[in-house]
């Protein structure tokens, strides 16, 4: 008898599920993931009915699954509480910050890195005014009394300058920034909290830093990119954004879109990643004038995400401000795209890119 109460109940939950799964709507994207869910794939004929059919509809079936937040929250509690698993996916929690491991330093990629920047040099940059590399430190290195190993931050900074040509000038961001500089959810730096170093960047270029009142708007409730790998409920933090009038005059050209568009991009709203209100987020390259600028200026910066944010802190200091992703756009199309003379050259990476950089093209 008590054998089949409890094979009913597993057939019973079988076919709940099942049902579940017909009658649901397909979701296009997971905010908990940050990501877009696989939708049903098409049914192909012919040589094209092979493996790929079966393995897309299996990554369908896994990401529409009923109960597929919860049943992640529950994995991710049990390892963390009933387990005491320190972290999960990669990251952990401490201080109420959520922080990413990578505590392995790749020596081949800041070899890669060094040769990317120095081809770009060799390149495009003779006729330039000046070069200037910085570093953005992940938040961990300010993580205090902390069981978790870290990167050799002083060995990537030495072998950086060591591979470097002479004519690359550091600026250094590690003693400028502290922990509440960034989101405790997400990787990224809050760009309420960064204006020192917008001007710190551009006075150590060499440049007058201007700079008129700012508003802080607030956005939205967050959940950055580091909430989704915890998997642990943790509270919202604020998203804001600053303007000013010049600000909402000044638009950027957005050269995939051709178009142009504004520098905050507030209808993202409902998005995967509610950070790329910040210039549209990923965008291969971007082109910022700033009709009222009171110099003739320019400034071409080498980035990745962190610069996002930080950029409209910086426009009213330039005439026009040139922004280059080389993980979507390949140092070769640059040629036709970019005027490099008489501008200041700035690569600003985090240092997550840098000990990746093969995803540099």
């Amino acid at each position: 008898m008590k054998d089949n109460i409890l094979i009913i109940s597993f057939l019973t939950i079988l076919f709940g599920f099942f049902v579940a799964s017909v009658l649901l709507e397909d979701r296009d994207i997971s905010l908990s993931e940050r990501r877009k869910l696989a939708s049903f794939p098409e049914i192909k004929t012919g040589s094209q009915w092979n493996e790929d059919y079966f393995q897309e509809l299996d990554q369908y079936l896994i990401d529409q699954f009923p109960l597929r937040d919860e049943f992640r929250k529950m994995k991710a509690y049990t390892q963390a509480y009933l387990f005491n698993k320190k972290d999960n996916d990669g990251v952990f929690q401490q201080n109420g910050y959520i922080f990413e491991l990578d505590q392995t330093l790749k020596e081949s990629n800041l070899i890669y890195f060094s040769e990317k920047l120095t081809e770009l040099k060799e390149k495009y940059l003779d006729d330039t005014n000046a070069i200037y590399y910085s570093i953005i430190p992940d938040k961990i290195y300010y993580l205090q009394d902390s069981i978790y190993p870290k990167l050799d931050y002083d060995k990537l900074i030495t072998t950086l300058k060591e591979k470097l040509p002479q004519e690359f000038n550091y600026i250094d961001l590690f003693s400028q920034l502290e922990l509440d500089f960034y989101y405790k959810t997400d990787i990224h730096w809050r760009q309420e909290k960064i204006g020192a170093i917008a001007k710190y960047l551009v006075e150590s270029m060499h440049h007058n830093y201007y700079d008129s009142p700012k508003t802080s708007v607030f956005y939205r409730d967050f959940h950055g990119s580091l909430y989704s790998k915890l998997g642990l409920d943790i509270s919202t933090e604020e998203l804001i954004y600053l303007t000013n009038p010049t600000l909402e005059k000044i638009t950027m050209w957005n050269y995939e879109q051709q178009s142009f568009e504004k520098l905050y991009q507030t209808e993202k709203s409902n998005d995967v990643d509610p950070y790329d209100v910040f210039l549209s987020g990923a965008t291969p390259l971007l082109s910022i004038e700033n009709p009222m600028s009171q110099t003739d200026r320019n400034l071409i910066i080498f980035r990745d995400s962190f610069t996002s944010s930080l950029t409209p802190l910086l426009v009213e200091s330039y005439n026009k401000v040139t922004l280059i992703d080389l993980r979507y756009i390949a140092t070769d199309l640059l040629e036709d795209k970019v005027d490099f003379k008489n501008s200041d050259i700035l690569f600003l990476y985090s240092v997550p890119v840098i000990n990746n950089s093969r995803i540099l093209k």
